[in-house]
């Protein structure tokens, strides 16, 4: 008589794998979030070789939360983004949603006269709504939700165009003293980053909503077989995504007191690209709301904040960019090696066969 192990869950997806091991896995999670921080010291180090006289701008408190400041706003995306991808799909208007929601929120309140309450409400809904949108035409129409969210982007950066110009500035000061609001040195905005990692990384390892979207990201038609309802958590995610990208809108606008409508051009590909060095996959069923997606963020950031706030000489000799950029893509090449040896994403889940992004009921 023969006994057989108990599966094991995935540390990545939460599924459970027949005879896998568990803590080999964790083990390379963790020295994969390690060898990312490695990396980023490798260019703190390296600056701090060729650049001794800028030491002192940039190793101090006040860098350090202007670049956590800096990075509120695709944060706030990229945490959307993580359950999207997880869930085997993407949402290209992302960007476009929160200019529109910040231009729409600002217009609300110092054209229309509304109270900083209820406008900041009104444009949630319009974003939650924006979201909804992406989501029926995705999950009932069946439209690729590449397509889909690439035409929305342009009809809302159009309307934040056409409401607000090129930005509407000078905005009540109730509203930007949120924005500006600080505790322990931190303003509000990077406060609502890590509440909302803190409750997203709850929800996606321990509730049975948000682990369904691993079910349905690894093999989509499997999990419309087993009985999940594959349109609805498709809906459900837009429209989070769209209340997330709102809110990234409104925050940014409450932070700089204007509500720019240009503000969200390109941050969605920022965002997906936090996500991905962060351990998700295009391809879905992968990814966790934890270190290595800040890892991802901060890596985007970092060389970024060393070109421009580490001092006068690296923000001031403009050849001395490039060694930016040389370090930035080597960070890059160094983050595909620690990726080697690993089965690629949605491999393996289903057969051997790859994965597609779902267009609805289980369609890939």
């Amino acid at each position: 008589m023969t006994s057989s192990s108990p599966p094991t869950a995935n540390v990545e997806t939460g599924l459970a794998r027949p005879g896998s091991s568990l803590r080999p896995r964790r083990r390379f999670a963790r020295s994969r979030e390690l060898g990312l921080l490695l990396l980023l010291a490798v260019i703190i180090i390296l600056f701090r070789v060729l650049y001794p006289a800028s030491w002192e701008y940039f190793a101090t408190f006040d860098n350090f939360s202007s670049v956590l400041r800096n990075m509120a706003f695709e944060g706030i995306l990229a945490l959307g983004m993580m359950l999207m991808l997880v869930g085997g799909t993407f949402d290209l208007s992302v960007g476009a949603t929160a200019s529109m929601v910040g231009v729409v929120t600002g217009w609300l309140m110092k054209t229309a006269g509304w109270p900083v309450p209820v406008a900041v409400t009104s444009g949630l809904a319009v974003a939650a709504f924006s979201g909804f949108i992406n989501g029926f035409v995705v999950a009932k129409v069946r439209v690729n939700a590449l397509i889909t969210t690439l035409g929305t982007m342009g009809v809302f950066s159009g309307i934040a165009l056409l409401v607000g110009g090129p930005g509407i500035t000078f905005l009540p000061p109730g509203f930007a003293s949120f924005g500006k609001s600080e505790f322990l040195g931190l303003q509000t905005p990077v406060w609502i980053v890590i509440a909302l990692g803190l409750v997203g990384h709850y929800c996606l390892a321990h509730t049975r909503l948000f682990r369904q979207f691993y079910y349905l990201g690894s093999n989509p038609k499997a999990a419309f077989l087993s009985g999940l309802n594959v349109e609805r958590l498709q809906i459900f995610s837009f429209t989070l995504m769209g209340l997330l990208a709102g809110l990234a809108g409104i925050v940014y606008a409450a932070r700089v007191a204007t509500a720019s409508s240009t503000v969200g051009a390109g941050k969605e590909l920022g965002a997906i690209t936090a996500c991905i060095l962060g351990g998700a996959s295009l391809q879905g069923g992968r990814g966790a709301l934890r270190g290595p997606q800040f890892v991802g963020e901060v890596r985007r950031g970092g060389p970024r904040d060393l070109q421009f706030r580490g001092g006068p000489l690296v923000r001031l000799v403009q050849p001395d960019l490039g060694g930016v950029q040389i370090a930035d893509g080597a960070l890059r090449a160094g983050e595909v090696g620690l990726r080697r040896g690993r089965p690629v994403a949605g491999l393996g889940d289903s057969g051997g066969q790859p994965l597609h992004l779902v267009g609805a009921g289980g369609q890939a």
